[in-house]
């Protein structure tokens, strides 16, 4: 599923919306404190989220898929929503 738009929140939450018309806030706060993604505790680095459309992404090496936010809005696994596509 295609992510249209996404903002950054407060405590590391992001507002995102799809292009079947699914919304919703998802709390990344567990993410900025694994590997990489610990650069983002920085809520000025944090704030610079974008999507290209099927990732949310901060730069070229912090990205994660749209299609998982998009199953956990949903409840369901990401092979579920594969599956039924």
């Amino acid at each position: 599923m295609k992510a249209i738009e996404v903002k950054a929140l407060s405590d590391y939450k992001i507002a995102i919306s799809f292009e079947d018309g699914t919304k919703g806030e998802t709390d990344l706060s567990q993410l900025v404190e694994q590997g990489i993604f610990r650069e983002l505790k920085d809520t000025t680095k944090f704030a610079n989220v974008y999507t290209t459309g099927y990732s949310i992404a901060w730069n070229d090496e912090l990205e994660i898929d749209a299609l998982t936010i998009y199953a956990e809005l949903l409840n369901r696994n990401p092979e579920e929503i594969l599956k039924s596509a």
